[in-house]
């Protein structure tokens, strides 16, 4: 797929970028290279992943990791519920058949039943992907939240598109199906040398105050007064020094709600549009106290 085809297709699902973005994307969907995206919260790391699964019609995996996530919540587990009511369902049959047996011949009657095959093999996301069933996209969001174990679960499908599972075996993808795989980090910690090693890497910068105004023309529908004002204001905003500084969705949600709800012959009413953008005390004090929601009013 051409650089310019992926551009355009971005733009045909909502999501602007930049050269670097689609670039990365490139190396994604033409090379199957992971592609580790770091930037401030807010700024598109996740949305750029959906974007990708939208325009090329493809299911998205998403695994949010936090602190404490476990190996068999992403990769697989067994179904142990199962597995005991199965011994249950056998048992009284094998009590008949192994009766008079000596336990080298118990255990050969028994080791065919096969409790670790793929009747009893969950497939969470991440198996999922890699399966074979069909192309996707894998969305690893926030992987920096995880534990470095866990982290390090991870390269084996991260470098040849396989996990490899006690008992069972490896399952590994079909070339032609291989996932396109994005991994999202808030440097909540630094991330390992290994992880790094097999992924691309992509910055996501801010937002500038004219890409947000493109946003706002395509994703919100608002008055060209309105996308202005709240472009002006964003900018200013990232400038604060915020605890919690607001998302360009929210930037979009923020310009919608004063297209619907903001009455020009009461401007002083404005402030209380900060309902939308802070989402904590300090915040609102910040933003109310610099006062550039009245950008708003001025455009």
């Amino acid at each position: 797929m051409k650089i310019s085809e992926i551009s355009d297709l971005l733009r045909n699902s909502n999501y602007i970028p930049t050269k670097a973005i689609t670039y990365a994307v490139s190396g994604c969907i033409n090379d199957n290279f992971p592609l580790l995206i770091e930037g401030d919260p807010g700024v598109g790391k996740t949305s750029l992943a959906k974007a990708v699964a939208s325009m090329l019609n493809l299911p998205i995996y998403r695994v949010q990791f936090y602190e404490g996530l476990s190996a068999d919540k992403i990769l697989f587990d067994y179904d142990y519920q199962k597995q005991l009511l199965t011994i249950e369902s056998i048992k009284s049959a094998l009590e008949g058949e192994l009766k008079g047996k000596s336990i080298d011949e118990a255990i050969n009657i028994a080791k065919d039943i096969n409790f670790y095959g793929k009747d009893f093999l969950i497939k969470r996301p991440i198996l999922k992907s890699i399966d074979g069933t069909e192309r996707c996209v894998l969305l690893l969001d926030e992987v920096d939240k995880s534990s470095e174990e866990i982290e390090y679960t991870l390269l084996e499908m991260l470098d040849e598109f396989s996990i490899t599972i006690p008992q069972f075996g490896t399952i590994k993808c079909p070339p032609e199906l291989k996932p396109i795989v994005f991994l999202t980090s808030n440097n909540y910690r630094e991330l390992s040398d290994a992880l790094k090693r097999r992924c691309n890497y992509l910055f996501i910068k801010r937002k500038t105050k004219e890409e947000i105004m493109e946003i706002l023309r395509l994703k919100a529908n608002v008055s060209e007064s309105i996308a202005r004002g709240v472009s002006n204001c964003m900018e200013k905003i990232q400038k604060l020094g915020l605890k919690q500084e607001p998302s360009i969705a929210e930037a979009i949600d923020w310009a919608m709600y004063l297209q619907n709800n903001f009455d020009e012959t009461n401007k002083d009413d404005i402030d209380y549009s900060i309902c939308v953008l802070a989402k904590n005390k300090e915040d609102t004090e910040i933003i109310k106290k610099s006062g550039i929601l009245k950008d708003i009013i001025s455009l």
